[in-house]
């Protein structure tokens, strides 16, 4: 597992210094060759080889540039770059896998449009210090190709080169006031296993300030990976999940470096077939999920260990106002599926990112959970309003586990809108069998309202109930639950029913 994630880590720190090393060169070499070869007009065809040499020799020849046109202003120290491509040598990759020496990741990059602003050329010339105002991508289209090799995982492999290092011959210094990236469409294909997988987001803007590269720039806290901020916001994100049966939507996803916030606006996650033909499609008994969230907020995020170690650690996660459905129907058999490892604590550690969030706040939510029963065919339904609580350390982070062993929660709801419940977990995210711990209390509520749940699904009817309290504390885990309940009531009075056998409806059972 190690070796695999310091693969990861040097995939992860490759692909932004070659995509930067391409604007670097382009930005670069344009202005420092100008004054040499633009008396003669000659410069033109000079700098294209020198922009292609740049590049194969920056890359050991796996990738070549095209581009459509090169337009400079000498004056005003703009440029523009329009059909840029980043195409890598298929040959040449061919090669390195049978030398052992070929990367993970292989990158095709394709840009419409260029634009530099404001560089001082004369600057660039003269001191080798290159400024620019600013660089503006238009539809940018990056395809990402992993393909994980077992060398890179036992060999040595030598450390990146970074910005500095990639410039520093050519410049000593660079700054850029922003970078902007409009319309990013981003393809990432996985063929490190036997089915590919692929991935893409489309509609990705990206604003870049403030960027900074020198001898001194990697030691400036308040900088990251060089620049003062990156802002990253996506539009209408659509995926379906891998079994085909749901989609996840998004509205909007905002990523801020600045702030250390990740913000997902408009959030569903909602079946991709309606009830029958879920069923139909999966074969067999279960859960149909519906879910919908105004707001998911991840705050506090700690973007250099996500870095370094590719681990997510944060202060908050907010859940605000979510609607949550979950509906099952005995109607259909099947056979009894296996929940052992699988309550919520135990299948968090099993998310492939190893992460670690302080606390997790939900508020204002529904819960709602339907059971359609064959014997009646009517719909039961248990209904928690107005849902607000909070989970401590969740984690499946084997460092942070050493430290609390323990994730907590602390649950408020209204249950059927009638009665106020409090519920209390306690989770060991390190024992085997999954034990917990849930204690709470019910209040005081009419007791009729419990026909809902009871009528459609054990055929009994609650003519009279006054509950007064509830409380409970049990200890459980895969194989066992083990605890002490205590009930308060009053004028109970129920009635045994049949369903009808020709009407709908029920009658009372003789």
């Amino acid at each position: 597992m190690a070796e695999q994630s310091s693969t990861q880590k040097k995939n992860v720190r490759k692909w932004p210094i070659i995509i930067l090393a391409v604007i670097l060169i382009i930005a670069g070499t344009a202005y420092y060759f100008y004054k040499r070869y633009i008396a003669e007009d000659r410069w033109k065809p000079l700098l294209q080889q020198e922009l292609k040499t740049l590049v194969l020799n920056a890359t050991d020849s796996l990738y070549h540039i095209d581009y459509a046109n090169f337009d400079l202003n000498v004056a005003s120290g703009d440029a523009t770059l329009t059909n840029f491509k980043l195409i890598p040598d298929t040959n040449i990759y061919n090669k390195l896998v049978a030398l052992k020496k070929a990367p993970d990741n292989l990158f095709t990059l394709d840009v419409k449009k260029l634009s530099i602003t404001g560089l001082q050329a004369l600057k660039a010339y003269q001191e080798k210090i290159l400024n620019i105002k600013n660089i503006s991508i238009e539809k940018p289209n990056l395809t990402i190709v992993n393909k994980r090799y077992d060398f890179n995982d036992t060999v040595k492999v030598g450390k990146p080169k970074s910005p500095y290092e990639l410039i520093k011959k050519t410049f000593k210094q660079l700054h850029i006031d922003s970078i902007s990236l409009r319309d990013v469409s981003l393809n990432y294909v996985n063929k490190s296993n036997p089915v590919t997988k692929q991935t893409a987001i489309k509609n990705l803007d990206i604003s870049i300030a403030d960027i900074a590269i020198d001898s001194l720039a990697h030691q400036d806290p308040s900088r990251f990976y060089y620049t003062k901020g990156v802002e990253v916001m996506v539009h209408n994100y659509k995926i379906a999940t891998p079994d085909s049966l749901y989609n996840a939507e998004l509205n909007q996803i905002s990523f801020s470096t600045v702030k250390r916030q990740i913000i997902l606006d408009g959030v569903s996650f909602l079946p991709r077939y309606s009830r029958a033909a879920f069923y139909r499609k999966t074969g067999e008994p279960g859960d149909i999920f519906t879910m919908k969230f105004k707001q998911i907020a991840i705050n506090d995020i700690d973007l250099q260990r996500f870095l370094r170690d590719q681990k997510l650690y944060a202060g908050t996660l907010d859940l605000n106002k979510a609607n949550v459905e979950i509906y099952s129907n005995n109607r259909y058999k099947g056979p009894k599926s296996i929940k052992i490892g699988k309550d919520p604590h135990q299948a968090l550690q099993k998310v492939a990112l190893d992460m670690k969030l302080s606390r997790l706040n939900i508020r204002n939510t529904q819960i709602t959970y339907l059971e359609a029963d064959e014997t009646s065919e009517q719909t039961g339904i248990i209904l928690f309003k107005n849902t607000n609580g909070y989970i401590l350390n969740v984690t499946n982070d084997a460092d942070a586990k050493k430290l609390n062993p323990f994730m907590t929660a602390h649950i408020s709801t209204g249950f059927m809108g009638a009665a106020d419940l409090k519920v209390n977990f306690k989770f060991n995210l390190t024992a085997a069998d999954g034990a917990f711990n849930y204690s709470g209390s019910l209040g005081k509520f009419d007791g009729r309202i419990l026909d809902k749940l009871v009528k459609p699904l054990a055929l009994v009817h609650v003519e009279s109930a006054d509950v007064e309290r509830l409380t409970f504390n049990v200890n459980a885990s895969n194989y066992y639950g083990k605890g002490h309940l205590e009930f308060y009531y009053k004028n109970l009075k129920i009635q045994l029913l049949k369903k009808k056998r020709v009407k709908p409806g029920y009658k009372n059972r003789v």
